[in-house]
């Protein structure tokens, strides 16, 4: 017997154009823990990430060198100096226009950037790979941060 994914998308923020989620894959939703905890230690760069998806939310498409910027592989980074959060579009069920935030990082190093995009990636295949399995649970939370 195949091992049940569970989905789990918690909503950030419902724009004009798009809903921004964060991504948790049995269990595990490290873009929800890095906010929490960015939002713990300094709440003003949260609230600069947060202004930064509500931002891009109203919008179909949008990217920006400052704001949200694509990085390769269908994989975007939301930016704040010093920080990233890594998201990428999708369409599931009546949710036609999603952004699923993966997770989150400093940018201290090239090499942690790189490792962090990589992480995106991994999660990114991951929920499409679900996407494709009958032995997959979605679910959408609506309570926004």
């Amino acid at each position: 017997m195949k091992r049940t994914i569970d989905i789990v998308l918690r909503t950030l923020h419902v724009g004009e154009c798009r809903r921004v989620v964060t991504l948790g894959i049995n269990g595990k939703d490290l873009a929800e823990k890095f906010l929490q905890k960015l939002n713990k230690d300094d709440s003003r760069k949260w609230h600069q990430m947060a202004t930064r998806i509500a931002f891009v939310s109203n919008f179909p498409t949008y990217e920006h060198k400052e704001n949200f910027k694509h990085v390769g592989d269908g994989i975007y980074e939301f930016k704040r100096p010093g920080l990233r959060l890594y998201a990428f579009y999708d369409e599931i069920g009546d949710e036609r226009q999603l952004i699923l935030c993966t997770n989150g990082g400093s940018k201290n190093t090239k090499k942690e950037q790189q490792a962090d995009i990589a992480r995106a990636k991994s999660l990114q295949q991951q929920y499409l790979t679900a996407k494709t399995t009958q032995s997959a649970t979605f679910t959408l939370e609506e309570d926004q941060v």
